[in-house]
């Protein structure tokens, strides 16, 4: 939804192939994807159609970016990272710390930006801003960031096991922990639906392991063996 909101902006229109070109990915692990959304109402898409976001997909796809964006922001003005660096960074961290984590990074490269308090008060001085914007309930990242852990999404879960996907058995689940993989396979897989706390299915091994046919986010995609050894697990009993 990312891509595509991004397509639209650029060149006015987004098609299968631009999406499977900017992502990486065959187009139709693209088209399976976009069913996928479709059927969630996030996406309008007929076979070869230009794509649109819904109106729920323009919201969901403008907060997915505003995340990218002030995690990346952060790690440039803040932190001093390069903008390659920090956009491909980004890219990681976006898909395994919670929202309210986010929200608050975001929030506090904002405060610096604005404030005039000597260095060594900043932390105080924030602190001071955090709780004044909780007492008036006008931070939405404040609201998400004290959601206790009991409403994660993941609550409720069997007992786990840790692992690789390479280690799932076919008819097993496993969840998601972390995306080992270099930068750009790391965003490609993330953007397939491999983000941390999915839950994955393992539907097919081949005979030598390779390659290994999951199911995630209600399609299936398949994954070469050093992708799969690359993400990390928790199988669920």
């Amino acid at each position: 939804m990312e891509t595509i909101l991004g397509l639209v902006r650029e060149t006015g229109n987004a098609r299968v192939r631009d999406i499977a070109e900017r992502l990486g990915v065959a187009k139709s692990s693209v088209t399976v994807a976009l069913r996928s959304l479709a059927k969630r109402e996030l996406v309008n898409y007929e076979p070869y159609q230009l794509i649109s976001l819904t109106d729920e997909g323009q919201r969901a796809a403008e907060r997915i970016r505003g995340r990218h964006t002030g995690l990346s922001r952060f790690l440039q003005d803040v932190l001093d990272v390069d903008e390659e660096i920090a956009e491909a960074s980004a890219c990681r961290i976006e898909h395994a710390v919670p929202d309210g984590l986010v929200r608050r990074l975001s929030c506090f490269g904002e405060f610096m930006a604005g404030s005039d308090v000597a260095s060594r008060r900043l932390p105080e001085a924030f602190q001071e801003y955090c709780a004044d914007q909780r007492r008036t309930g006008k931070c939405e990242g404040c609201k998400v960031a004290a959601m206790p852990a009991s409403q994660s999404e993941t609550q409720g879960e069997d007992e786990t096991m840790n692992g690789t996907l390479a280690d799932v058995a076919p008819g097993e689940k496993a969840r998601i922990v972390r995306v080992g993989q270099a930068a750009a396979a790391n965003k490609r897989l993330v953007e397939m639906g491999l983000s941390r706390g999915s839950t994955v299915t393992v539907v097919r091994v081949a005979p030598l392991g390779d390659p290994v046919e999951i199911e995630v986010r209600g399609y299936k995609l398949s994954l070469r063996k050093a992708e799969a050894t690359a993400v990390e697990v928790e199988k669920i009993r």
